[in-house]
C-alpha cells in the first residue's frame, strides 16, 4: 500500500514539474513585443509573401524556434517572423503566438447597423471604430 502511494506521489510531482517547465517555455517571459511562442501544427509552412502564394519552406514543429519575434501582420492575418536574419510569413493557425499591447479594433457593419451593442458573443465589437451617422 505504501509503495503505491509513493509511486503515485512521485508521478504527480513529475507531472507538475513538466507542466511548470513547459508553461515557462511557452510564455517567453524574457521576450518583449509580439512573439511566436512555438509551433502549433506538426509542420509549419513559411512563405516569402504575405499573400501566402510563394512558399519558401516547410519546417518541422520541433525545428521551429521558440520565442520568434513577430515583425509584422498583414490584412489577411498572416504573421511576419524573423528567423536567422530572414523574414518569412506564417499562417497564424500554424503557430502559438502572443501579441503585446492593445490589438487593433475589429471594424465591420454589425447587425442592424449598430456599433453600440455590447452583449453576448459580440461584446467589444465596434469599440474604437468610426461611428456611422446618427440614425
Amino acid at each position: 500500500m505504501k509503495h503505491r502511494a509513493i509511486t503515485a506521489a512521485a508521478g504527480v510531482l513529475f507531472m507538475l514539474g513538466a507542466t511548470a517547465a513547459s508553461a515557462s517555455e511557452e510564455t517567453c517571459a524574457s521576450s518583449t513585443g509580439d512573439v511566436a511562442l512555438s509551433a502549433r501544427t506538426p509542420e509549419v509552412d513559411l512563405f516569402n509573401d504575405a499573400a501566402g502564394t510563394a512558399k519558401a519552406m516547410t519546417m518541422e514543429a520541433g525545428k521551429f524556434p521558440a520565442c520568434t519575434p513577430i515583425t509584422g501582420r498583414s490584412p489577411n492575418m498572416m504573421l511576419q517572423v524573423q528567423m536567422n536574419g530572414t523574414k518569412y510569413w506564417v499562417p497564424p493557425h500554424m503557430v502559438k503566438y502572443r501579441f503585446a499591447g492593445k490589438l487593433p479594433a475589429i471594424c465591420r457593419n454589425l447587425a442592424l447597423g449598430s456599433n453600440q451593442e455590447k452583449a453576448g458573443a459580440t461584446r467589444g465589437l465596434g469599440e474604437g471604430c468610426p461611428q456611422a451617422g446618427a440614425h
